[in-house]
């Protein structure tokens, strides 16, 4: 099977709405053996189908670990892998919360499209009885993305295996984007 499309995907959420996890987690099922700690790197997975795509994945929000490394998300993916424009996908996910993170998202939106990518919002919409981040989301959703792939991610005292499984889902979808 051919990749017929490109994907940029961007997992959108502030911290501790379990981004980390759920990317672990679609490593882990990508490259089909349990990762324990995801560190940023190219990656080698495989779909459930067996096709093979060429990916690197961040581990970490832009905002938390390469912003005030590289200065620019131009310069966060250029030096961490100078392949990236021929990749078959790209995962950075991003906070939400504030006006230079919207910032930041634009010009993720941007240079995925001169790659030639689909950039993908992937909202983890976190809530409890109480309250949720779908305000907080908002700003972001509102950009050019090309799809937006909703995550429901409902409180749990215990949220591991809820995360696993989104990662796992997440992982689902992605394939499917990209044999499309």
């Amino acid at each position: 099977m051919n990749i017929c499309r490109r994907l940029f995907v961007v997992p959108l959420a502030d911290g501790d709405h379990g981004k980390s996890t759920i990317v672990r987690s679609l490593v882990s099922q990508g490259v089909r053996q349990n990762i324990k700690l995801h560190k940023k790197d190219v990656r080698r997975m495989i779909t459930p189908w067996g096709q093979t795509i060429d990916a690197y994945v961040f581990g970490r929000s832009y905002q938390e670990s390469e912003k005030s490394k590289h200065g620019s998300v131009k310069k966060a993916l250029d030096n961490n892998d100078a392949d990236w424009e021929k990749r078959e996908l790209i995962v950075m996910p991003s906070h939400i919360g504030g006006s230079s993170d919207i910032t930041d998202i634009q010009e993720m939106i941007r240079l995925a499209h001169l790659a030639g990518f689909d950039a993908i919002a992937v909202p983890i919409v976190y809530y409890d009885d109480q309250d949720d981040n779908r305000a907080a989301l908002a700003p972001a959703l509102a950009l050019n993305w090309d799809a937006r792939w909703t995550v429901s991610n409902p409180w749990q005292k215990d949220p591991e295996g809820q995360l696993l499984a989104l990662g796992n889902d997440l992982w689902s979808w992605i394939s499917r984007a990209l044999a499309q």
